[in-house]
């Protein structure tokens, strides 16, 4: 029979480093206000799964919670997405259409890739958060709302540079941003890699009822090594279609994509002159295997063949 392996969770987030740790706890500090969050991350870190547990720990918790991509939406029904529009208000506006703050009156409202956002649009939610009242596309009555607003996005919204554009109004930004949670990309996350990996291979058997049991140990470098560009994402996908096709028991690396494979880590060569003390040896090898492995201390201890603790030591001392 498949043994599951038990993964440490928060919420529908899995994660073990410190940087997840943090990420934990501002979560459980923004839910015990009310004030607006922003959350910054690369596209696949889980900014909406965020939101979620935001909302899900507020005293909003019973009431909806309403995610609204504004990037996928054309700009000009942004605004009839968010606020309705009366009967009428435009061509193709056949009935009255309440919008998503109505939707989300006493609970949450998520607005993800809000760089997307036009000006118009911008200047109507900088006017909803100072009043907290709605007025639809062609209407002329002003409808009181209650909602907390939770934004996303995977860009930097406002440069302080002043020299540089702002992608959004410097007004809106301090609005949106009273406290602003940053996702960690995946690279960044040491051995949270792994116990995802563990997690998607679970979730992955379950859903093609499959028994594959684990990682063959050369993939298990290339998880740990590999950039991750498309984050949380990518690494589901590739594990998804890792256990579809895998015939035996644990992933090989034919099973992964060849742009993938092509980014296994490579031996490097470390030339020093004679003469070299050894202690100057031992803080380059350390420094060329944390390059080599893109700062993954876990993994730069595995090939050193010493613990964890020791590396530290030695970075420290170094």
């Amino acid at each position: 029979m498949h043994m599951q392996k038990k993964i440490p969770k928060f919420d529908d987030m899995t994660g073990r480093s410190p940087r997840m740790q943090t990420i934990f706890q501002r979560i459980c500090d923004a839910a015990a206000t009310d004030v607006t969050v922003l959350i910054l991350g690369e596209s696949g870190t889980g900014k909406e799964l965020v939101a979620q547990s935001i909302h899900r720990r507020s005293s909003r918790a019973n009431e909806p919670f309403i995610p609204v991509n504004t990037g996928a939406i054309s700009k000009n029904l942004v605004g009839s997405e968010l606020f309705g529009h009366q009967k009428g208000a435009f061509t193709g506006a056949t009935d009255t259409k309440p919008g998503k703050f109505e939707q989300a009156n006493k609970g949450t409202l998520f607005l993800d890739e809000i760089s997307t956002m036009d000006e118009a649009t911008q200047v109507s939610l900088l006017r909803v958060l100072e009043t907290r009242k709605i007025q639809r596309i062609g209407g002329r009555r002003f409808i009181p709302v209650d909602v907390r607003i939770i934004s996303a996005s995977n860009k930097k919204l406002f440069h302080s540079d002043l020299s540089q554009d702002a992608i959004i109004r410097q007004d809106l930004f301090h609005r949106l941003s009273v406290f602003t949670i940053t996702l960690p990309p995946l690279r960044e996350r040491g051995e949270d890699i792994l116990l995802l990996s563990e997690e998607l291979l679970n979730q992955a058997n379950l859903q093609f009822n499959k028994y594959i049991r684990s990682f063959e140990s050369e993939v298990i470098d290339i998880l740990l090594t590999y950039h991750w560009p498309g984050n949380i994402r990518e690494l589901k996908n590739v594990i998804q279609r890792a256990v579809l096709i895998c015939r035996n028991d644990r992933i090989s690396l034919d099973n992964l994509p060849a742009r993938i494979r092509r980014k296994k880590l490579k031996t490097a060569e470390i030339c020093l002159p004679i003469g070299t003390s050894l202690r100057d040896m031992e803080r380059v090898l350390i420094q060329k295997t944390l390059e080599s492995t893109k700062g993954n201390r876990k993994k730069t201890a595995e090939i050193l063949g010493i613990s964890r603790r020791a590396l530290y030591n030695k970075i420290n001392k170094y």
